[in-house]
């Protein structure tokens, strides 16, 4: 099994994983990590809004990724070969 590689991870998040199934992808995860504990805590209410807002929220960090980290990542990396 290979080690971790972060620049091959952000490369497959970046370049290989289509927009819309990341999207997908980091809205599953923020709702789950944040809707999860919450739907035990305080009921399937809090869950639905405060998972989707963590969900939109991950979804946007995604977008910003894309828009305006990955562009100057990818850049300096083919710079720098």
């Amino acid at each position: 099994m290979p080690a971790f590689n972060l620049p091959a991870l952000l490369e497959f998040i970046g370049h290989d994983l289509s927009p819309v199934r990341a999207v997908i992808a980091f809205f599953l995860i923020g709702y789950l990590i944040v809707g999860l504990p919450v739907h035990f805590r305080q009921g399937a209410a809090s869950r639905d809004i405060w998972g989707t807002a963590a969900g939109v929220t991950m979804a946007a960090l995604y977008a910003a990724f894309i828009v305006g980290v990955y562009p100057a990542l990818h850049h300096s990396t083919v710079l720098m070969h």
